[in-house]
């Protein structure tokens, strides 16, 4: 949402730079900046109260903002006219669309030309408002300049208000006027410390610090980086002596000697015991970089606050202990209880992107120890993410439970098979498939109708591993399939409607129609009106005979109402194009335009894109064409949509140097497999190194540029000598 905010301020911004570069502001003179600084004027008089007023649509905003702009680049010592309140207005909107650099502006704009006299208070209500985190150090260093000018102003700076400031000045980048910041926040922090009040009696049980305490943690921290050890000494007694830094954290740890890892360490243990995990991590984070290594008493007290961010932990708290992890990883294996652990609570807070970051750190190719898969609910709830969004990690987790016999929830097994089968992955699922086929719970497994389709596709159990080696055994894993299937359905007329397609589509993918035709015929017997899934499993067949009667009867549907699907649309254009029908084809691409919606699911564009390829007679031409048109396809539905197989992506990647199209086989890999397979698999490393065969072919005939077949070679080769694993 931020991007998207910023990425349209600038485009409404920049209608007024190409104004201003085609008109001097000599060309219209007074007339415009006094139109602009009316309008802006105007704000002024807004009324808080007017609910029509204040809550403004973002194109109001920018539109108010434009005007601002255009004006500081066309006249901007007109600004002197412009009133304090039309800024403040205009920060509220920056604020809301987080603008940091156009907040930065409008404040030097402020002290530069608004009225001397009420500069320090336009910079106090700036101060109480959410725009101060936004703004960089320079800009706080003026606004304080500013208040300090003005006798007894700073002192006006209410606690939660000083807080807000330092936490900002806390977690800043290091910049030149950190010196001059720590002036006035250091004496300023100070006076408000000095008036808290310890905690007495059963006060201690129910005590919770406030903003400004977790605030002078983040300040030592910063003081520490900049060197300021009398500073930091000094709040961090206050904290001691107000009881805000317990008297148990501030121990003697071998190896911690001198001033910074003594503060730091107590400020570890601080942290957690107030349960600011990530600040805890913070501290403890420069402890574990130390040269020499950080000795056994630094990782037991990194493990004690790993275990520390796990209790009731949040996303925040899982971030911090995956930091911790990786960190103490190099120096000593981690204990495989954090592991389990970790992985438990990040379900529980449903923190799937830590999860899945976390056990692809485990499963990086650097590493040599071996850690602890999840376990129970939480293995089956990170498969689900990962089939989703991290396909080879879905394979890992997927050899991890072959190998290390896990158990998985009954409820999820199907799921986790047919996932695998689907995103390519098909000896691991096969092998699942057979080892959930045995054993008490195995009906509710084998009796699965989603399970039966995903299973008994055949582009799905054929990977590249089953095509190096004799397939003779699929139809019989086939029949194993859908005999276990019929045996806990054995009774079909009263069976649910959904399992009965599921088995009439199993027969028809095994080349059994008459077996298919007969299953569905229970469905007329019943007198059940078939549904559009009911209708795709009949076209399947039928379009591969005769497309054009396939397509009559998608005319039928419509004609009785039954609306067709993409995947209607999507069966008939491929058979039509391994038919060479491209009237039909062109048919079907209007069709699928005239669907009342543009949202192609998944398994739409895989059927798609794959029927366009068309079949192996087309000659190199067309499909070089056909994969051109694919790309486009890709593009424009988004990547993120297609990316989640590797399988789609080396097929088109096959595809384009079956076409003699080393070009397309690249903007392939870029596009689906770059960032989605590990660098250092056999078959990547295979396929990276055809692409770059047949483009030093090509570019040996001058059939592709030297630059452009040299930058897409580096591009092949960047990575041959690393151990990252890019996700």
């Amino acid at each position: 949402m931020l991007l998207c905010r910023r990425i349209l301020f600038k485009l409404e911004f920049g209608s007024f730079r190409r104004y201003t570069s085609t008109h001097p502001p000599a060309q219209h003179g007074r007339t415009s900046s006094l139109g602009l600084i009316q309008r802006l004027s105007a704000l002024a008089k807004d009324s808080s109260h007017d609910q029509e007023k204040t809550d403004k649509i973002m194109g109001d905003k920018i539109s108010e903002l434009q005007a601002y702009k255009h004006l500081r680049t066309l006249d901007r010592p007109s600004l002197a006219s412009l009133p304090v309140a039309s800024y403040l207005k205009l920060l509220q909107q920056t604020t809301d669309l987080r603008l940091a650099s156009t907040s930065s502006q409008l404040v030097e704009d402020i002290l530069e030309f608004g009225p001397k006299a009420q500069r320090p208070s336009a910079m106090l209500q700036i101060m109480s408002s959410s725009t101060l985190p936004l703004l960089p150090p320079r800009t706080i260093s003026l606004m304080l300049q500013c208040l300090r000018s003005s006798p007894g102003t700073l002192q006006e700076i209410s606690q939660p208000q000083v807080a807000v400031l330092v936490h900002t000045f806390a977690n800043a980048p290091r910049d030149s006027v950190d010196m001059l910041l720590l002036e006035v926040i250091y004496p300023l922090l100070c006076e408000h410390l000095k008036t808290l009040s310890r905690p007495r009696g059963d006060a201690v049980l129910i005590y919770t610090p406030p903003d400004i305490i977790h605030a002078s943690f983040t300040f030592i921290d910063k003081l520490l980086k900049l060197a300021q050890e009398p500073r930091a000494l000094k709040i961090f007694q206050i904290l001691v002596n107000s009881g805000n830094v317990p008297s148990e954290a501030v121990q003697a740890i071998p190896g911690f000697d001198n001033f910074e890892s003594i503060v730091r360490s107590s400020l570890v243990r601080a942290s957690t015991h107030w349960h600011w995990r990530p600040l805890a991590e913070r501290f403890l984070s420069p402890l574990l970089k130390t040269s020499p290594a950080p000795g056994p008493h630094a990782i037991s007290l990194a493990i004690d606050t790993a275990f520390g961010c796990l209790d009731h932990a949040s996303v925040a708290d899982l971030h911090a202990c995956r930091l911790l992890i990786c960190q103490m990883h190099p120096i000593s294996p981690v204990p495989n209880t954090i592991i389990r652990q970790f992985y438990d609570a990040a379900a529980e807070a449903n923190a799937a992107d830590e999860a899945s970051e976390l056990y692809g750190f485990t499963r990086s190719e650097e590493m040599t120890h071996e850690y602890s898969p999840p376990r129970g609910a939480a293995l089956a709830w990170l498969m689900r993410h990962l089939l989703r969004t991290h396909s080879y990690l879905a394979k890992q987790l997927g050899e991890d439970i072959l190998g290390a016999s896990l158990p998985v929830p009954v409820q999820h097994r199907a799921y986790i098979v047919g996932g695998l089968a689907t995103q390519g992955h098909a000896t691991v699922a096969r092998k699942l498939w057979s080892r959930y086929a045995a054993g008490k719970d195995r009906d509710g497994f084998v009796g699965e109708a989603a399970l039966l389709l995903r299973m008994g596709r055949k582009g799905d159990l054929l990977d590249e591993e089953d095509l190096r080696q004799q397939v003779d055994d699929f139809r019989g894993f086939l029949d194993r399939i859908l005999s276990e299937f019929s045996r806990v359905h054995s009774s079909l007329v009263d069976s649910d409607h959904r399992v009965i397609t599921s088995q009439a589509r199993a027969f028809f993918i095994m080349g059994e129609f008459v077996k298919g035709f007969d299953t569905l015929k229970i469905l007329l017997e019943r007198k059940e009106m078939p549904d559009i899934f009911d209708v795709n499993v009949t076209l399947t067949v039928m379009a591969e005979h005769d497309p054009r009667a396939a397509a009559q009867i998608v005319q039928q549907m419509i004609d009785k109402g039954l609306q067709p699907d993409h995947i209607t649309y999507g069966t008939v254009m491929h058979h039509a194009l391994n038919h060479g029908d491209m009237d039909l084809v062109d048919d079907m691409v209007l069709g699928v335009r005239s669907l009342k919606t543009s949202q192609l699911s998944y398994k739409s564009i895989v059927a798609l894109i794959r029927g366009s390829i068309g079949s192996e007679t087309s000659s190199d031409l067309t499909l070089t064409a056909k994969l051109r048109s694919v790309f486009g396809v890709i593009q424009a539905v988004g990547r993120a949509t297609v990316v989640r197989s590797p399988h789609l992506g080396r097929y088109l990647v096959y595809e384009s140097i079956r076409g003699n199209d080393p070009t397309m086989a690249f903007r392939f890999w870029d596009m689906l497999l770059k960032n989605n397979a590990r660098w250092h698999d056999q078959e990547q490393v295979f396929l990276r190194r055809l692409i770059i065969r047949r483009l030093e072919r090509h570019q040996a005939k001058s059939w592709v540029r030297d630059t452009h077949a040299r930058t897409m070679i580096a591009q092949l080769r960047m990575q041959e000598g690393s151990t990252k694993i890019p996700y």
